[in-house]
């Protein structure tokens, strides 16, 4: 049996990073991959939601906003004058 020479320190370090880098990414590939696919489902659930908005009544879509703390947008009619700014 031929007897191996044992790597220097900085052979041996250098190894060890490389191992410790691979096994870092394969981490990251594998929370990339999980982080994709529940990505893509939350999608798919907004995109239910908003199926399911578009079928409100008009009662049914102030209840969803007030729900969502959003505050009804007040349009102005298409006559009225745009507000005036004060010269400074």
């Amino acid at each position: 049996m031929a007897n191996s020479p044992v790597p220097s320190l900085k052979v041996q370090k250098i190894l060890r990073l490389e191992a410790r880098a691979r096994r870092l990414l394969t981490r990251y590939e594998r929370a990339l991959s999980r982080a994709t696919r529940a990505k893509a489902q939350a999608y798919v659930l907004l995109d239910d939601a908003s199926g399911l908005e578009l079928s409100l009544t008009g009662t049914e879509l102030s209840e969803l906003r007030r729900a969502r703390g959003e505050v009804p947008r007040v349009q102005p009619s298409p006559h009225s004058t745009p507000p005036t700014r004060s010269a400074k």
